[in-house]
């Protein structure tokens, strides 16, 4: 059984200006390499099966890498354990040492961690991930407050459709979360997620991204507030006018400033070139005529509340708009808006419970004053005509097509939708 030792080393040549590394330094790896069929390192983590090679990857102390030996108390920040098979897959357990990483605000600091990546062909277009961090804590020098959470957790998966198309998702996750002030819990919090996936649009052609934001129970004073979301979904974008505004924006961008390095220098200046290159690369995000949709929901033991927001944008090239009408801007880019609110007075007043609860009422006090303040809501929105209330739940509907709006039921012109809200800003 062979095995062998070598160092890769990767050189900045012309340096990293944005990430202060200079020209010529650079950042170095040692891998040790147990070569197969059957690999020494495998066999003694009881791997019996044949594979072109396992290898061990650690990170090099150096100029470069100083500050993560540092806040990883002289060790490896990062070591990774790889395992590569006849079949082309590959397989990576990445260790990581316990840490605190501090810039001039923030400390983030964790008991280490283990992540697995594993994938076949390229690990960059076809690729599973998970893994987590222990005990992460999160301060901030400015105050006494600080997060702490049991565990990082994080899953992702890739796979390369075709050229211009990856799809896919990823997962993070804090578990068992404490805002703690000066040894005093203020809330907690069963799980905050953040997720981010890109899907194929029905038509095979375009794709779909979806970001959202989750809360599980959040817990104030002992009583559960309810768990909510929120989230931003773009449907049928086109990726390669997608990758046009992320590529092609930044090089032109950094092309103009070193053709003409007086904007660079002026804030406005700077804000007009920038704006200008954005309307280009957007223009041609607006062909395929994307949807944006905004949907938030927070739920308890009474039900939900829910809003959506859908935006329907228009291609300028197709769009139909009214020339010299007050909505001609909006009708050239937007083919419709619609917005829903949906307050149910069940949810709504048991929501103003817990918080008075949480405030240190009793329970007859708690539900009184929710009562009391639910009902004041609801006739302020009744008498200034922007809800609509009935025994069940207060709602709010508003619809937006070239020029004419359906707001709770009754249509409109733009003009005296406008006009009705003239009346709030007097």
């Amino acid at each position: 059984m062979l095995s062998s030792h070598f160092q890769v080393v990767l050189t900045f040549e012309h340096g990293a200006e944005a990430s202060g590394i200079k020209a010529g330094q650079n950042v170095a790896f040692d891998v040790d390499v147990d070569h197969g069929p059957f690999p020494l390192s495998s066999l003694a983590k009881g791997s019996l099966a044949p594979a072109m090679a396992a290898m061990k990857v650690s990170l090099v102390n150096g100029e470069i890498t100083k500050p993560l030996f540092d806040a990883a108390k002289g060790h490896s920040p990062i070591d990774a354990n790889i395992r590569a098979t006849y079949d082309k897959s590959i397989a990576t357990q990445v260790v990581v040492a316990p840490a605190s990483y501090s810039d001039t605000k923030t400390t983030f600091a964790f008991d280490g961690g283990e992540f697995n990546v594993s994938g076949e062909n390229s690990l960059l277009t076809d690729a599973q991930i998970n893994g987590q961090l222990k005990n992460i804590v999160i301060s901030q020098d400015s105050n006494d407050v600080k997060i702490y959470s049991d565990s990082m957790t994080i899953t992702s998966t890739g796979n390369k459709v075709d050229d211009n198309i990856t799809v896919g998702h990823a997962d993070v996750s804090l578990n068992k979360i404490r805002v703690n002030s000066r040894g005093k819990d203020l809330i907690q919090i069963n799980t905050f997620t953040g997720t981010g996936a890109l899907a194929l649009s029905s038509d095979k052609k375009h794709i779909n991204y979806t970001q959202e934001y989750a809360i599980k129970d959040l817990i104030r004073e002992k009583q559960n507030l309810g768990s909510g979301k929120i989230a931003l979904v773009l449907e049928n974008l086109d990726p390669v006018a997608v990758r046009e505004l992320f590529t092609n924006y930044n090089a032109e961008l950094s092309k103009s400033i070193v053709a003409n390095p007086a904007p660079g220098k002026d804030e406005d200046a700077m804000g007009e070139v920038s704006l200008k290159l954005l309307t280009k690369y957007i223009a041609n995000i607006q062909k395929s005529e994307p949807v944006i949709k905004l949907p938030i929901s927070w739920k308890n033991d009474k039900g939900e509340m829910t809003a959506n927001v859908n935006i329907a944008i228009a291609d300028p090239v197709k769009a139909k708009f009214t020339p010299g009408s007050l909505t001609e801007s909006v009708d050239q880019n937007v083919k419709t808006i619609t917005a829903n609110v949906m307050l149910p007075v069940d949810v709504i007043t048991y929501t103003a419970k817990q918080v008075k609860l949480a405030e240190g009422k009793d329970d007859a006090s708690a539900q009184k004053q929710a009562e009391k303040d639910v009902n004041n809501f609801t006739t302020l929105g009744k008498m200034m005509d922007l809800i609509s209330v009935d025994e069940k739940a207060a709602k709010l509907d508003f619809e937006y097509q070239q020029g004419n709006v359906v707001f709770n039921g009754k249509e409109m012109t733009a003009e005296e939708f406008m006009a009705r809200g003239g009346r709030f800003l007097q």
